[in-house]
């Protein structure tokens, strides 16, 4: 049976980070054990059976974290799609350490399978958004809305969705999937 397909697919994997010293295996913030959820490593993310759920003509707006920007646009040719940009970029208004600078923001790339699919939505949608984090790793709906904006007519899916949303199917551990995949 043909699975339903996706023009858009937003992902927020669950990075297994590189380092101990990363909220990997406890916060460097203040040392506790990191219970937020479990994790997965890139070749488990990487062997996710997208391509069975993704639109010839589809995008993929993919969270990464600033240590994982290889691993990301990785997973994404793994996935069948082609980095093109970054698609947002989101002012926490909280920072972290970082081994660099202090971590304040993420990044949503943007990768193309095909042609960007039709018809289009808005044109003028902010790439910046500064919005206070809430709980951990969740993401602001105002850049799921903003895709919509975008791509108002397209099936859309959440993968790693902590939340239902209109409009979207959602896959994930924290919620009543819509579908069956990928591992």
């Amino acid at each position: 049976m043909e699975s339903k397909k996706y023009q858009i697919i937003y992902a927020d994997p669950p990075w297994t980070y590189k380092t101990k010293e990363c909220l990997a295996k406890t916060s460097i913030l203040n040392g506790e054990i990191n219970t937020h959820y479990n994790t997965m490593t890139l070749n488990d993310l990487k062997n996710m059976k997208i391509h069975n759920i993704a639109d010839n003509n589809s995008l993929l707006f993919l969270w990464v974290v600033s240590p994982m920007l290889d691993d990301g646009i990785d997973l994404m040719k793994a996935w069948g799609y082609k980095y093109a940009t970054i698609a947002f970029i989101w002012h926490k208004q909280r920072t972290n350490p970082g081994h660099y600078t202090m971590s304040e923001c993420e990044i949503c790339l943007v990768g193309k399978r095909g042609k960007i699919p039709t018809p289009r939505g808005s044109r003028n949608v902010r790439q910046f958004l500064s919005e206070m984090r809430g709980k951990h790793s969740a993401k602001p709906n105002e850049i799921r809305r903003r895709i919509t904006e975008m791509f108002p007519t397209q099936n859309k899916i959440e993968l790693f969705a902590r939340q239902k949303a209109d409009g979207w199917d959602s896959w994930g551990n924290e919620i009543e999937s819509d579908l069956e995949i990928l591992t």
